[in-house]
């Protein structure tokens, strides 16, 4: 339990740290813009964090009742629900809708324009963001919360050194800090997915086993109603922050 806390207090410190750097090297207006934008981001990776419990919890199971060959059609079922969660719809609505979600959360005038860079930047980006939580999620299935743990607290200190360089010693301000946390979850899943060609697995699992699958409605089942509860709670938080 404890590693999985962990990680999830590193995941939320990415928003903190861009704050932390952009207050003392930024502008003004560039803290604003990160300290709303990161609201909007902190949303979507604490949703699909929380989605990615359905996969975890799935996969447990499989392994207590010693159905490991189950795992794997798990698996290839998450790859694509999330791959097609983050590429076509997460992704587009970021992207596109950033200047709504600017004016939605009443964005200072003044720091209007910065709030929109930090959303498209970190939504251009989100592609990694879900595949860490995807990744953590069959680890913390399989028993090890550890490494997930280890991969976003390299990530947190890659964050601080790209926050450093880019607003700091470049100046790029508010895009700098986004590019930073981006670059941070881009080296988690470098990382993970070295370490998953290293490890050995109590289960097989193929290429074939990249499709729509029955599982998919299966971890829906356990993830979604928990999701939920996050999304509704850090709605209500957005909405007093507006």
């Amino acid at each position: 339990m404890i590693p999985i806390l962990g990680a999830l207090v590193l995941q939320a410190m990415y928003g903190a740290v861009d704050l932390l750097v952009v207050g003392q090297f930024g502008t003004d207006a560039g803290i604003s813009a990160v300290s709303t934008g990161s609201n909007v981001i902190n949303l979507v990776t604490f949703v699909i964090s929380e989605l990615t419990m359905g996969v975890t919890v799935l996969i447990g199971r499989y392994l207590g009742e010693n159905r490991n060959e189950r795992i794997g059609k798990v698996i290839g079922g998450a790859i694509v629900f999330f791959a097609i969660m983050a590429g076509a719809v997460l992704m587009v609505l970021l992207l596109a809708f950033a200047p709504q979600f600017a004016s939605w959360l009443n964005a200072p005038k003044e720091a209007y324009d910065l709030t929109v860079t930090y959303i498209r930047i970190c939504g251009a980006g989100i592609l990694f963001v879900v595949a860490y939580n995807v990744i953590s999620g069959i680890f913390r299935g399989l028993g090890n919360s550890r490494l997930p743990l280890i991969f976003v607290a390299i990530a947190c200190v890659v964050n601080i050194v790209g926050d450093l360089v880019f607003v700091a010693v470049f100046k790029m301000n508010v895009a700098g800090a986004a590019l930073a946390t981006i670059l941070a979850q881009l080296v988690s899943v470098v990382m993970s997915l070295a370490i998953i060609k290293k490890q050995q697995f109590p289960f097989h699992f193929s290429k074939k086993d990249i499709c729509f699958t029955s599982e998919i409605r299966n971890f829906l089942k356990v993830g979604f109603p928990i999701a939920l509860q996050e999304f509704l709670t850090n709605i209500s938080f957005l909405i007093l922050c507006a």
